[in-house]
């Protein structure tokens, strides 16, 4: 499985973000100054459901970790639990430019309904989005910014 911090903040924490997270596919082309002002301001607006996800072989999220006192907590999320859909949006590669158009409506207090598969069945898990943790931004913003670093050293 390949590891990744998928916390939901979008729900596609959005799919593009989780590949730059991850340290693959890194696509910025902003200053490192400029990307560290545009992540910063862009994440005070996200909403944030607090879970872990790895991509599993046949590339569905699953749940590694529920974080503690998180709004997944509140809606029931359980790690082994497998994300099918976001507000009736399945989560497909060709679902990608609906799941970045409704990650726009959803900002901290938005409430999101996850379908997740769980021990074979289908469930609903209604989310009251929170917003995203200082220490969570950090790491995101953090990560990101390390890409920058390991970009400008390979061009050196």
């Amino acid at each position: 499985m390949k590891r990744s911090w998928f916390i939901l903040a979008i729900a596609a924490l959005a799919l593009s973000v989780v590949s730059v997270v991850a340290g693959e596919g890194y696509k910025c082309d902003a200053s490192t100054q400029d990307c560290l002002d545009q992540m910063a301001a862009s994440l005070q607006k996200r909403g944030w459901v607090g879970i872990k996800l790895d991509e599993t072989n046949d590339g569905r999220h699953q749940v590694t970790e529920v974080i503690a006192d998180s709004p997944a907590v509140k809606a029931g999320f359980m790690a082994g639990d497998i994300l099918v859909a976001l507000d009736g949006i399945e989560f497909a590669e060709e679902n990608h430019e609906a799941m970045m158009k409704a990650r726009k409506t959803q900002n901290p207090g938005s409430k999101v309904t996850y379908t997740v598969e769980r021990n074979g069945k289908t469930r609903d898990l209604n989310v009251k989005l929170a917003k995203v943790p200082q220490d969570v931004l950090a790491q995101w913003i953090g990560g990101h910014m390390l890409d920058h670093a390991n970009v400008e050293i390979a061009k050196n």
